[in-house]
């Protein structure tokens, strides 16, 4: 066998999408990809036959770009190696993808040091025995697959006339926050008192979260807890070994109080493993249908690989959301995109009386900011979060707050009886737009009917204790 066809070979089983075996990709967008696979084929072997023997040393460049996408392709080492450890890239670089270019860069040079160091149909074949032994483990692996995304649904017969709704937004600023200081903040505080009257709500327009964290304080939050501690962190949370989820709730009051739970989640925090959850919805970029959304097929397959984990489908998948060439599913900002769709899905729930608890938590308002004044999503908008000052922050995450203080409102006109459920409307914590206490900690929350009424009280209040009461615990 000459180098040429160990060449080729090692091509193909490199850049092989294998993302397409896990996603769930209509049969058309499949073939949008295999046909872009073949071309690249064909350009691999014009290419290889335009070099000839003109440059060993070319070729063996060459040998070494195609294994170092390869081993990215397949162990998906953006997922695997920068992810897992993001928080420590990020004490020495401002943006993510320097240390992902860097260990493509390793990665390159550590196979060029091999390649120069053995004969180069030897080391094409440890290559070639590399990619063929990853392309069949992921193949049999289903670790990726999109089943894996929480979605499942037991029977439920009984019929609930008064449903308890709980509605968390991640990172919603409260009321006596440092964004509600700003001109465009007031007017957010204004826009919310309107809201909550409108509906009849208690709210609280000065409380705060126990942990500027959402692991430490939804743990907390639903097992009536009023104080953070880390063992209680540790006895009510554990690490995901699920690639789709970060965390798992391993124990859970509020919901051990109901009967039959409806979950609407993310992927950050597994809420689905309680005995008495019906029913649980994981926010799933690679299945739109159960939320009746839809999505461009460019903008579904690149955001599909760059879920599958590698560095440079992250790149790609950033580029092409650079220059507006797709809008991107992946969560947080397919969460905005689609927050019509999730309120949607969750009025269908509610409406449908077979759950005692409605239980949501998204990622909106979260970061990457991504709506325009007109409450319309702009990838564009989420692009350049991180190169924001305090003030630019501040003025958009207004901007996100008011437009969902319209979603919500839009949503809770659709409630068939309305006044018959307990609703709660929170937040995790604040912005964390600043690492103080009127920015991190304070929450929204307020409530309707509940039997236990405090009132607009402006003193200062513990959020997790308040629902503990309110709760009846």
């Amino acid at each position: 066998m000459n180098m040429n066809i160990r060449i080729n070979l090692l091509f193909f089983t490199s850049i092989f999408p294998i993302f397409i075996t896990k996603s769930n990709l209509q049969t058309v967008e499949i073939l949008y990809v295999l046909i872009f696979f073949s071309l690249v084929l064909v350009l691999n072997f014009f290419f290889l036959s335009f070099l000839g023997n003109k440059s060993i040393f070319l070729k063996k460049i060459y040998i070494c770009l195609i294994a170092t996408y390869g081993l990215d392709n397949h162990l998906g080492l953006f997922n695997g190696l920068i992810q897992p450890n993001l928080n420590i890239f990020l004490n020495f670089f401002t943006i993510v993808y320097v240390p992902a270019f860097l260990v493509l860069i390793s990665i390159f040079l550590l196979i060029f040091l091999i390649i120069f160091k053995l004969e180069s149909h030897n080391s094409i074949k440890i290559l070639l025995a590399t990619t063929l032994t990853l392309i069949f483990f992921n193949i049999i692996d289903n670790t990726k697959h999109h089943n894996q995304i929480k979605f499942f649904e037991k029977q439920s017969i009984k019929k609930f006339e008064n449903s308890k709704i709980i509605l968390i937004f991640d990172e919603m600023s409260g009321m006596n926050s440092l964004a509600s200081k700003s001109p465009e903040g007031k007017i957010v505080n204004q826009n919310f008192i309107k809201l909550f009257d409108k509906y009849n709500f208690n709210y609280y327009p000065n409380i705060f979260s126990i942990s500027d964290n959402t692991v430490g304080s939804l743990s907390s939050l639903i097992n009536f807890k009023t104080k953070l501690t880390e063992d209680n962190i540790k006895k009510f949370s554990s690490p995901s070994k699920n690639y789709f989820s970060e965390y798992n709730i391993k124990q859970n009051n509020l919901f051990d109080k109901h009967k039959s739970v409806s979950v609407i989640q993310n992927m950050h925090i597994n809420f689905c493993n309680n005995s008495n959850v019906t029913k649980c919805y994981q926010y799933n970029p690679l299945n739109l249908e159960i939320i009746n959304a839809d999505i461009d097929p460019l903008s579904k397959i690149i955001s599909s690989w760059s879920l599958n984990g590698s560095i440079v489908a992250k790149l790609i998948w950033r580029v092409f959301k650079q220059f507006g060439l797709i809008t991107s599913i992946l969560e947080p900002e397919g969460e905005k995109k689609f927050i019509k769709e999730i309120f949607n899905y969750t009025l269908n729930e509610i409406n449908s009386k077979k759950y005692d608890l409605i239980f949501l938590h998204i990622l909106v308002p979260h970061i990457p900011y991504g709506f325009n004044k007109k409450c319309e999503y702009n990838v564009k908008i989420s692009n350049f979060n991180t190169y924001l000052n305090q003030e630019a922050k501040i003025k958009q995450h207004n901007i996100e707050r008011n437009c969902l203080i319209n979603f919500i409102d839009k949503f809770l006109n659709k409630i068939d009886f309305i006044d018959n459920h307990k609703i709660f409307i929170m937040s995790d914590h604040g912005s964390r737009i600043a690492n103080v206490k009127n920015s991190s900690f304070t929450t929204i929350f307020a409530h309707k009917n509940v039997n236990s009424i405090i009132g607009n009280s402006l003193n200062e209040k513990n959020m997790h204790k308040e629902f503990k009461i309110l709760n009846n615990e």
